[in-house]
């Protein structure tokens, strides 16, 4: 007996952001969490999960938030801790966007967008050349320095 079997290849595009031929400016209050509330960023997740549908969201454990090799940028509304995005260094050149997570209470933030503009800035301050944000998407490409991969 012969069986065929359909082969899918699934083809996904990366991006990142260039930071050596942009100028960037924080557009969020932030800050570089050095001994982050696990639980805090456990509860965005859980939101930010539950607002984007995700059927089985990746799973984070508060230990994770303490990693020595990970930045972590909290943003705030007003004095309240409401989104954070985890960050890889992996060189002196490049950083890459683990995660981000944002709980939606006030939309008109537009976090997820401003987000990467404020990173840009910080990680071009601090001598990278490379954000990698993960998969392409339309929102992404309309961030200055913004090229696929």
């Amino acid at each position: 007996m012969t069986y065929l079997r359909e082969k899918v290849i699934w083809m996904v595009q990366h991006c990142r952001i260039n930071l050596q031929n942009e100028t960037f400016e924080p557009q969020l209050n932030y800050k570089l969490l050095e001994n982050p509330d696990g639980n805090k960023l456990l509860e965005i997740y859980d939101e930010y999960s539950k607002y984007k549908q995700f059927e089985s969201p990746f799973p984070f454990y508060k230990e994770q938030f303490s990693h020595i090799d990970f930045d972590i940028i909290g943003y705030y509304d007003e004095d309240e801790l409401v989104a954070w995005t985890m960050l890889y260094v992996i060189n002196k050149d490049v950083v890459d966007c683990q995660q981000f997570a944002w709980n939606y209470k006030n939309p008109r933030l537009r976090i997820g967008f401003k987000s990467i503009e404020t990173e840009s800035f910080i990680y071009k301050n601090r001598g990278f050349k490379y954000i990698i944000l993960g998969e392409a998407s339309e929102y992404k490409s309309t961030c200055k320095g913004y090229e696929l991969i």
